[in-house]
């Protein structure tokens, strides 16, 4: 019995696709054509139909693929209880996380649970927040920092972490001085936003949308670190959350300034794990450390009235 052939099997039949699922097994097609063959000579049944749009599980595929994901289930759940014996002595956690969170919480955090357990690898990525929680459900990532991710029933939210979307401004900027600003005020000036693929721009968008307000940047990117250089070379303001302006603003290069909108204030972050799934135990580990270290972080202040 060979549990690879079995976990190829179960991809093709999830994705509908033999390309599809040597995508996400990270393996030529070719590698995932020549299992699916052996298992249906090992069965002496056909178990996909090969049509122009993809493969279609056949009533006997229908039946081996059951028994394929009790089998890999049941070996999960063995190797789960070994480490649970075992402790957190060793473990791959695959860590993904929005890009202003990476500098000034991930890593900080990491550190941290590095040193209290050297022997469990660890794997960093960054993505959008829409990107992230897709990942999770996928089981492609184990634990996920994600600027206000929308709502799903398998995502559980281990702890939030205030992060208001803020103008970061050349501290010499017309807009260094101000106490807020609004959407309204935005649209008139030279201004950057992050693009599409962005929590914060879904976020800015639907406010402004709500207003009735035309945003036009100058300049959109795929980077939270290009909106920052943008600001501090001078082009103009750039829209961000606190905690990417963080570093900058303490070394005096930028200033910013709280938006005046109440949605665009109560941003946050959240670690996140998926929630129909039991967490190996250096998962459920790092996942714990991350939310007590968003739970110890100082809360904003209250806004003036």
């Amino acid at each position: 019995m060979s549990l690879t052939r079995y976990r190829y099997f179960a991809a093709v039949a999830d994705l509908g696709s033999i390309r599809e699922a040597a995508d996400a097994l990270r393996v030529a097609p070719s590698v995932v054509s020549r299992q699916i063959a052996a298992l249906e000579v090992e069965y002496g049944a056909e178990l996909f139909e090969r049509q122009a749009r993809g493969m279609r599980i056949t009533p006997s595929g229908g039946a081996v693929l059951e028994a394929a994901r009790a089998i890999l289930a049941s070996v999960q759940g063995a190797q789960l209880a070994i480490e649970d014996l075992n402790g957190i002595r060793r473990g791959h956690v695959r860590a993904w996380a929005v890009e202003g969170m990476i500098d000034d919480f991930l890593y900080p955090a990491l550190a941290e649970f590095s040193a209290a357990y050297p022997e469990v690898t660890l794997e960093v990525m960054i993505a959008s927040s829409d990107q992230l929680v897709q990942r999770l459900l996928d089981d492609e990532a184990d634990v996920a920092v994600a600027f206000n991710p929308p709502d799903h029933r398998n995502l559980v939210s281990m702890a939030e972490i205030a992060d208001p979307i803020v103008v970061a401004a050349h501290p010499e900027d017309r807009f260094a001085g101000r106490l807020s600003a609004s959407l309204a005020e935005l649209s008139q000036a030279r201004f950057a936003l992050p693009d599409r693929m962005f929590g914060i721009r879904h976020l800015i968008d639907d406010v402004a949308d709500e207003s009735g307000i035309k945003l036009r940047p100058a300049f959109v990117t795929n980077s939270i670190a290009s909106l920052r250089a943008f600001a501090r070379a001078g082009l103009g303001i750039s829209v961000l959350t606190k905690f990417a302006t963080q570093q900058d603003v303490a070394d005096g290069r930028l200033v910013a300034i709280p938006m005046a909108e109440r949605q665009l204030r109560m941003a946050c972050n959240k670690v996140c794990v998926r929630g129909n799934r039991r967490l190996p135990p250096a998962v459920r580990a790092l996942a714990t450390h991350l939310a007590r270290t968003a739970r110890s972080l100082p809360r904003p202040a209250k806004r003036r009235r």
